[in-house]
């Protein structure tokens, strides 16, 4: 893969990537300098749990989606299969929400500092709202037709932003439930959209091919396991911070874990471009390409990256003053502790995507029994030592160590050195000196 080649897509990619950090940006102003400690922390509990099922749905459903349906031959099959995969997770987690949602309350709120039960009961709806949309970005990203996936995440995200600052206005927006149901319309529009952008690429006549079935099962079930590792990694810390902490201490811990949201969107980029070029270059043996794409991208993204790292390292209590208006600045330690992230990401990213594009699932998902029981350790022993700060030194730990384990395990296949990366400095020197050539060039014309 030409790095050169897909900088037109990569730009594209990062619009639609950046479109969780600019609703963040937005979410910073309208929502948690506005709702109330306890609403704020009640609505993220809600959002996690979300976003945990969501995770489950994606393993299982559609990244197997991304990997056949990027090989040769028909996708008709998987499509169907990954919708079908879809709704079942879905309705699933949803009897189980709705089942256990007294049991949950008590165990996530167990001081009653909101009214979990009642907010559980939108669970449902935010699942049906995000089903299509969800498949559709993934059926988009075989065919690397990034400009349609980011108008339907723009609808969603900018169109989310906008209703928050309307109901702001008519002084209507007080509750963790008015964000939710905003969120659910959001998603209901988006997803309207991407029927309306995706249409013809779906088969219309549902049909259930076996033999792809069980190759999607058996290969989403190690996806699914490998994924829920990674989930209880970056969502369980919810939890435990609601278990043992309290609500109020979610509300503080969420107001510094948002700025680890530009970290997800590197990670969705690249997975976006390296599963299925691996998928498609591991099949045919260029592991020589797949190194140096790796290396330059590892490097691109540290330096992009660096400015990142010491501004939340040396300036966490401006940021936290600035943005919040005073609010969450007790934040400053655990946005300290965050802001190492910056130099794990790029290493995180490209380790997985190439895993999961050459097809190592199973292997992915022994490695994530091995960070389910670090990770469960770390939060247990921390959390209640530390309080909040001890879960966010157990997640940045926890994402550095397993971050090892990945690179380690893909040098069997690909040798991927430190002094390797850092020499492909001279790579991006070129790149961009070449960029602004050609720029003064037309310039000048």
């Amino acid at each position: 893969m030409e790095f050169s080649r897909h900088i037109s897509k990569g730009l594209w990619a990062f619009a639609d990537k950046a479109l969780p950090a600019f609703y963040g940006i937005g979410y910073i102003f309208l929502v948690i300098r506005v709702l109330p400690q306890n609403e704020f922390g009640a609505f993220i509990i809600i959002q996690t749990i979300f976003v945990v099922v969501s995770t489950m749905s994606f393993s299982l459903a559609l990244q197997p989606l991304i990997k056949y349906g990027a090989e040769p031959g028909s996708k008709s099959p998987y499509i169907s299969i990954s919708l079908m995969l879809s709704a079942i997770v879905y309705i699933f987690a949803t009897l189980v929400v709705i089942f256990g949602k007294h049991f949950l309350s008590s165990l996530l709120d167990p001081h009653g500092q909101a009214n979990l039960p009642m907010l559980l009961n939108y669970i449902p709806m935010l699942f049906l709202s995000a089903l299509y949309r969800s498949f559709a970005v993934s059926l988009l990203q075989i065919t690397y037709d990034i400009k349609k996936i980011f108008w339907i995440d723009a609808v969603y995200f900018l169109g989310t932003l906008f209703l928050i600052l309307f109901l702001q206005m008519s002084d209507k927006f007080k509750t963790a439930e008015d964000l939710i149901i905003l969120n659910i319309i959001g998603q209901s529009l988006s997803s309207l959209l991407a029927l309306f952008l995706t249409f013809k690429m779906i088969s219309i006549r549902f049909h259930i091919d076996h033999t792809s079935l069980w190759k999607m099962l058996n290969y989403g079930k190690y996806i699914f396991g490998g994924n829920s590792a990674y989930t209880v990694f970056t969502q369980a810390d919810i939890f435990f911070i609601s278990s043992f902490v309290g609500i109020s201490g979610v509300a503080v811990y969420g107001a510094a874990k948002i700025f680890t949201r530009i970290f997800d969107v590197l990670g969705q980029v690249l997975q976006m471009f390296l599963i299925p070029y691996s998928s498609k270059t591991f099949f045919s043996g260029e592991m020589g390409s797949m190194r140096v794409t790796a290396e330059k991208t590892i490097c691109f993204s540290t330096i992009l990256f660096l400015p990142i790292f010491f501004v939340l390292l040396i300036f966490p209590e401006q940021i936290l003053y600035i943005l919040y208006s005073g609010k969450y600045t007790n934040a400053a330690s655990l946005l300290m502790v965050f802001s190492f992230l910056a130099l794990i990401a790029p290493w995180n990213g490209v380790s997985t995507s190439y895993l999961l594009g050459m097809g190592k699932a199973k292997e992915g998902f022994y490695l994530g029994l091995v960070f389910i029981a670090l990770t469960s350790l770390l939060y247990v022993t921390l959390t209640p030592a530390l309080g909040v700060l001890g879960t966010t030194l157990a997640f940045v730990i926890s994402y550095l160590i397993s971050t090892i384990l990945y690179v380690k395990y893909l040098n069997r296949f690909i040798p991927l050195k430190i002094i390797s990366v850092i020499s492909r400095v001279k790579d991006v020197n070129e790149f961009l000196r070449k960029k602004l050539d050609i720029y003064f060039f037309h310039k000048q014309s």
